[in-house]
């Protein structure tokens, strides 16, 4: 039942603004998607960066319109608690698989090969360092989380710790957030992408060569099929169907593990284990501690999945059972089992990331024919072990997409709805994040994978540096500060260092920073004076769209709706709409109040 104080006709009035600014938002939303799918394959020019500013301008703008139209109705269902009730469900072992399924994900099949042979030495160093570091974080966040159950407060991901330390309002807690949400987004947006790519193009070839010709192709289909229809179903019923989320996890990966644990020991008996040779490539020369520096930052992203745990605190257990039998069963709270289950996740996914470096090695690749694949790990198996082990590791690579999308995008929607619960954004976007979610998936998933993949290391780590951060900034915190300040440095230094990789990815990653410190300003004004600034810059959006003469043809995807469209003048015209938009519901809402 739905209701709406004051007169009837600014009742229809304020539906109908957000009927209109709901479409239109729908219009903008594929107008940036074009966009952005044009810019990977041309040259940036005044003209596309005008556009892609301006939609992400219109965006915002609906967004605050549709909140403010929307979230004046009272939506009530009686059913509702009902559904909520009984989340708790995961135990020790779902957390476990949870953390090491998003822990190994897709990018240890392209990262480690290719580094291995190319670092050598500085390689193996850079993951016994990310290992111990990512050990040392978990340790962090587990004092960190005991302190806050002290305390009797949420700890929703390790964004949570920050805002205890420095309030909710906080700008280190905001850039926290939201550089956490954006790299699980990013995560599962390269996992869709490559799991999609490789199932429809590669892996029916990779059949066809282990003999199973006649049903490659509609193998393919059924898989992708799967795992589309998947995705949607866990995003809709995500609450109904968590209890099957933790099993398909568990399931997944036991068999990733079983697999990869099978070809490394294949991999390794068949070179003998022959680790002669390896050392400090010539390249490096007297570079050695900033070699090791940079290749950390850059492997990092192998290790950072046990995080995804803290942003399940809600759905876990008060207390688990722990059974091995028949030699040991157990009952464990919350803040232990979180801490092991963090520790060990770190600790299973590096033995695996350093076992399979070591059984790479001894095989003594080409580093010349690994550059030239886009999956190494495939080409190993293929070159080492024929068909079937290339269908071995092939298979274990769609799992590992599998077990990263999965938590990675259960993790973005609840930083996003941790930001409305903290009045960041409208209470109503809260309710449907993983919408938001879906969406800004979408548009990343047309990106390039080599900057998916750098932009999330980046974010994660300036994100994690943060959080570590927290406890120093907590007077209360007893356990000691000099671990967390070590930590949190240790991440800033690292992220850093990618510049030395690649340049683009940190100065998207400070752009980012920059936008966020603007929305958080935009934010501090309340919902009225957000109205009121983005009227403000969807006017001058319009007029520099208006000066510049910005003129592009609509879109693959734009042109099926507004066929011979120019990009320019939707764009100029419906930013003042925005305007009159976002005028109207601040004077209907002005009237409603008075």
């Amino acid at each position: 039942m739905s209701s709406l104080k004051g007169p009837r006709k600014l009742r229809v009035a304020k539906l109908t603004i957000g009927v209109v600014s709901l479409l239109l938002f729908v219009i903008f939303f594929l107008a940036l998607y074009d966009e952005v799918q044009t810019s990977i394959s041309i040259k940036l020019n005044p003209s596309t960066i005008i556009i892609v500013i301006s939609c992400i301008g219109g965006l915002l703008s609906l967004s605050a319109t549709i909140a403010s139209a929307f979230g004046a109705f009272r939506i009530k269902f009686r059913k509702k608690e009902t559904q909520q009730q009984n989340t708790k469900i995961f135990g020790f072992f779902t957390l476990l698989a949870i953390g090491v399924g998003s822990t190994i994900g897709s990018p240890l099949f392209v990262l480690i090969p290719l580094n291995v042979i190319q670092y050598e030495a500085v390689s193996f160093g850079s993951l016994v360092i990310a290992t111990v570091l990512s050990v040392l974080m978990a340790k962090v966040y587990s004092d960190m989380y005991v302190g806050a159950q002290k305390a009797g407060l949420e700890s929703v991901g390790g964004p949570s710790f920050t805002r205890i330390a420095c309030g909710k309002r906080s700008l280190r807690y905001f850039i926290s957030r939201v550089s956490m949400w954006v790299s699980n987004t990013t995560l599962a947006a390269y996992s869709k992408l490559i799991f999609l790519v490789f199932d429809l193009e590669v892996f029916p070839g990779i059949m066809d060569k282990a003999g199973l010709h006649v049903f490659s192709n509609l193998i393919a289909y059924v898989v992708a099929f799967i795992f589309i229809g998947w995705s949607v179903v866990n995003a809709a019923y995500e609450r109904r169907i968590l209890r099957s989320v933790g099993i398909l996890q568990i399931v997944s990966m036991v068999v990733m593990v079983a697999l990869l644990l099978y070809h490394i020991i294949y991999l390794g008996g068949l070179g003998g284990w022959n680790l002669s040779g390896i050392g400090l490539p010539s390249s490096i020369g007297r570079n050695f501690l900033a070699a090791l520096v940079i290749n950390t930052g850059y492997l990092y992203l192998l290790f950072f999945g046990f995080q995804e745990i803290q942003a399940l605190e809600r759905d876990a257990l008060d207390v688990a059972k722990i059974k091995i039998p028949p030699f040991y069963e157990k009952e464990i709270n919350k803040t232990d089992y979180f801490k092991y289950s963090m520790i060990l996740s770190v600790v299973i996914a590096s033995l695996i990331n350093i076992l399979y470096g070591l059984a790479v090695f001894s095989v003594h690749p080409s580093l010349k024919e690994l550059e030239t694949s886009s999956i190494p790990a495939l080409y190993i198996a293929q070159k080492y072990g024929g068909g079937m082990q290339e269908l071995v590791v092939a298979i274990a690579f769609l799992i590992a997409s599998i077990t990263t999308f999965v938590p990675v995008f259960v993790a973005a929607s609840r930083h996003l709805g941790a930001l409305c619960e903290d009045g960041y954004l409208p209470r109503v976007f809260g309710r449907v994040s993983w919408v938001f979610t879906l969406l800004a998936i979408f548009i990343l998933s047309v990106g390039n994978a080599d900057f998916l993949v750098s932009i999330t290391d980046l974010l994660v780590l300036i994100s994690l540096g943060v959080i570590s951060l927290s406890p120093v900034w907590l007077k209360e915190y007893t356990h000691g500060k000099m671990l967390p300040l070590i930590v949190g440095l240790s991440c800033f230094v690292a992220g850093g260092a990618i510049y030395f990789i690649s340049p683009n990815v940190v100065i998207a990653g400070m752009f980012t920073f920059l936008l966020s410190y603007t929305v958080f300003d935009v934010f501090e004004l309340g919902l009225r004076g957000t109205q009121l600034f983005s009227i403000f810059f969807c006017i001058v959006l319009s007029f520099f769209a208006t000066v510049f003469q910005v003129s592009t043809p609509a879109g693959q995807v734009l042109s099926l709706f507004l066929r011979g469209i120019n990009i320019g003048t939707f764009v100029e015209y419906s930013l003042l709409l925005c305007c009159v938009l976002q005028a109207s519901d601040f004077v209907i809402s002005s009237i409603k109040q008075n």
